[in-house]
């Protein structure tokens, strides 16, 4: 009877790492412009495509897009579109690179936050590539969240991996 409560709890961990990928949360899939493109003149809009739906609350859904002087250049609001959020851009004469932060809400209720650039005109590209790096450097926030997966997932194991051996010491002194 010992060995199959052993095996019951072991069943019960493994299973449990098994479903922890179930839980991840909505991506952006990709942009118009795309990410790290040059495109001929600035667009009217700007529109981000993530894996799942959209939900719109109040001002939960942001995008923000700035120049390298630091311009916004984003007008109105975001619009919202099952998985799509768009906002209109100002029509100027601007080229460099520019920087688009977003904020979006999925449908499960996870706030979904990232950057990404692109370049305007391909006559800025030489430019702007010295500059790139130190313009709009990455504070790492949202860069990877699969980390804090890992370190749960390693929790579970290790804690899961202490208690079997707490069990079945106590059962067989």
């Amino acid at each position: 009877m010992k060995v199959s409560n052993f095996l019951f709890a072991s069943g019960l961990l493994a299973l449990s790492l098994v479903a922890l990928p179930a839980s991840a949360h909505t991506v952006l899939t990709s942009a118009d412009p795309a990410v790290n493109s040059t495109v001929d003149i600035l667009p009217s809009t700007i529109s981000l495509i993530f894996a799942e739906e959209l939900v719109s609350i109040g001002n939960s859904n942001s995008i923000s897009v700035i120049d390298e002087s630091g311009v916004e250049l984003a007008s109105g609001k975001p619009e919202v579109s099952g998985a799509v959020l768009t906002i209109n851009l100002m029509s100027t004469g601007v080229n460099g690179l520019i920087k688009v932060n977003y904020r979006a809400v999925a449908a499960d209720g996870h706030v979904i936050t990232g950057d990404y650039q692109f370049t305007v005109s391909p006559k800025a590209i030489a430019a702007t590539e010295e500059n790139a790096p130190t313009l709009f450097a990455r504070d790492g926030g949202s860069e990877n969240k699969i980390s804090i997966y890992l370190i749960i997932s390693a929790t579970l194991v290790v804690g899961g991996g202490l208690l079997l051996f707490f069990i079945w010491k106590r059962q067989y002194k």
